[in-house]
């Protein structure tokens, strides 16, 4: 006989070898260590089947008494969105509540007329729009304009007097 082909193994480990298969792997010593090799290999293999079937069920007890990443990760996330919605509704507020404020300066020649009642004619509420349309500075932009021209004083009156103590020396 020949040496046993890959289904004659198959039958072999089976347990349904014929008489011939069982009397080839006595006989002949590649076979029979082909066999045990075999063998072995798939011992192994179920030996490593029931160690991970093993941890997996310690893993999932594990698993159920501690909470998963993704559990905590998402319990942070939400307080993290809790903290910024407290913070801007706290900031909203704080942005609500009325200040008081000092008069703001302006250089505007023709200053737009405030509307006092409600019930403002139209050609009055279009020569406010113009007059606040033909302002050198927006209104929200007086305070930083009040600052950039008294740094330009002092900044011309500091230059001034240093050229003039150059020309001295």
């Amino acid at each position: 006989m020949k040496h046993m082909s890959d289904e004659q193994f198959a039958e072999w480990l089976a347990g349904e070898a014929s008489t011939e298969a069982q009397e080839h792997l006595r006989g002949c010593e590649l076979c029979s260590r082909e066999a045990a090799g075999l063998r072995d290999q798939i011992s192994r293999y179920a030996l490593a089947v029931r160690r991970q079937a093993a941890g997996s069920e310690s893993s999932r007890l594990v698993r159920k008494l501690t909470p998963s990443r993704t559990l905590v990760f998402r319990r942070l996330r939400w307080a993290g969105a809790a903290a910024l919605a407290l913070l801007l509704a706290a900031q909203t507020g704080w942005m609500m509540r009325p200040h008081r404020s000092a008069p703001i300066p302006t250089q505007a020649t023709n200053p737009a007329p405030q509307p006092s009642s409600p019930s403002m004619s139209d050609d009055e509420l279009l020569e406010a729009v113009n007059n606040d349309l033909n302002r050198e500075v927006p209104r929200a932009l007086a305070p930083v304009s009040a600052l950039t021209i008294a740094r330009n004083q002092i900044a011309a009156s500091t230059s001034a007097a240093s050229n003039r103590q150059g020309e001295r020396e």
